[in-house]
C-alpha cells in the first residue's frame, strides 16, 4: 500500500503557492516572517498555518478566498474574533467586499526599510565589508536530486519538455542529463539521469522543500508514464557536505554528477536527508545497509486528480 502524506500540509503549501508564489520564506499580513517548511511547526520562529479570515463561528466557510496563511502566533491572537482584532501589536478589521472578507490594516505600519547598499566608492564602507566578511566555520551542504528515466520514445522532443518542467517545479536551471547506454544492447529503450543540484542548503526547511518537491515529482510520474513515452521514473533525493562554501564551489557539481546513487524505488532518499528532515520521523528504526531509504510518497489531491485524467 502507498504511504499518505498528510492532507492539510498538502492544502496549506497549495494556499502558500497562491498567496507568496515560490518563495520559501515570506512576510505574513502583520509583518512576522514565515518559511514554507515550518508548517504546523511550534518550535520553529518561522511556523504557520493557515486561518479562516472570516471566522468558521461567524459562518465563514472552508474556501480559498476565505483562507489566508499567516504564523501560528499571528493566528493565534487573530483567533475568533471580529471585525476588529490586534496582531503582532498591530490593529486589523475584517471588512466585507461584495461576496467575501479581507484583512485591513487600520493604520498604515512602515515596512522593513531594505538593506543599505554597499558604496564601495567609499573606502569606510567597502572596508567595513571586508571587515564582516568572515570564514565561514561551520559545515555547509548541497542538495540534489537525480531521476533516471527510461524512454521507449526515439525523439529528444519529451526528454525536452521533462526538462523545462524539471526547471519549473525546482525552481534552478542547473539540470544535466546523461544517457546511459547498455553496451552490446540494440533496440531496448533509453535510459537517462537527470541531475538537478542545489547548492548551499542553508537550512532543514530548505531541505524540507526539495524533498517536497521530490513528492510532488513522484505524485506527476505515474502520470507521465500512463499517458507519454516513459517507460519507468525512479528519483533520488540527496544531500552532500562541505568543510565551507569554497570547497562546495569547487567540487559540488563534479562530486553530484560522479555520484552513483542506487535507484531502488519510484522515489528514495538518502542518510542526510533521512535525519535532516521530517523523514526521520517517518522513516524510525528503518535501516538501510546500502545509505538508500524508499520513501515513496504522494500527494493525495494531487494523485487523484491526475487518476481522472489518466482514466
Amino acid at each position: 500500500m502507498k504511504q499518505i502524506m498528510d492532507l492539510n500540509k498538502e492544502i496549506a503549501n497549495q494556499l502558500w503557492v497562491q498567496q507568496f508564489g515560490k518563495k520559501q520564506k515570506a512576510i505574513d499580513y502583520t509583518g512576522r516572517e514565515v518559511a514554507k517548511a515550518a508548517y504546523n511547526d511550534r518550535n520553529s520562529k518561522y511556523g504557520w498555518n493557515v486561518d479562516h479570515i472570516l471566522p468558521l463561528s461567524r459562518g465563514g466557510k472552508t474556501a480559498d478566498h476565505n483562507l489566508i496563511c499567516c504564523h501560528i502566533l499571528t493566528n493565534d491572537e487573530k483567533a475568533n474574533k471580529f471585525p476588529c482584532f490586534k496582531a503582532n501589536a498591530k490593529e486589523f478589521e475584517i471588512k466585507k467586499r461584495q461576496n467575501y472578507y479581507e484583512i485591513e490594516a487600520k493604520t498604515d505600519y512602515p515596512k522593513k526599510e531594505e538593506e543599505e547598499l554597499i558604496n564601495f566608492q567609499d573606502v569606510a564602507q567597502g572596508l567595513k565589508c571586508w571587515k564582516q566578511c568572515k570564514a565561514n566555520s561551520k559545515g555547509v551542504f548541497a542538495g540534489y536530486v537525480k531521476i533516471r528515466v527510461e524512454t521507449s520514445n526515439k525523439s529528444d522532443q519529451l526528454l525536452e519538455r521533462y526538462r523545462n518542467f524539471l526547471v519549473e517545479l525546482f525552481g534552478t536551471d542547473s539540470i544535466f542529463a546523461e544517457e546511459i547506454r547498455t553496451p552490446y544492447v540494440i533496440g531496448y529503450n533509453r535510459s537517462f539521469v537527470f541531475t538537478v543540484i542545489m547548492g548551499d542548503v542553508t537550512a532543514k526547511e530548505d531541505m524540507e522543500n526539495i524533498l517536497d518537491d521530490c513528492i510532488i515529482l513522484n505524485t506527476y510520474s505515474t502520470y507521465f508514464i500512463e499517458k507519454t513515452g516513459f517507460e519507468d521514473i525512479k528519483i533520488v533525493c540527496g544531500m552532500e557536505c562541505y568543510d565551507n562554501y569554497l570547497e562546495m564551489s569547487l567540487n559540488c557539481k563534479k562530486d553530484i554528477l560522479e555520484n552513483q546513487v542506487r535507484f531502488i524505488a519510484s522515489l528514495a532518499i538518502d542518510e542526510l536527508v533521512k535525519i535532516n528532515t521530517t523523514a526521520e520521523k517517518e522513516l524510525k528504526n528503518t535501516i538501510s545497509p546500502n545509505g538508500f531509504y524508499p520513501y515513496d510518497f504522494y500527494f493525495t489531491k494531487l494523485r487523484k486528480n491526475l487518476e481522472k485524467l489518466i482514466r
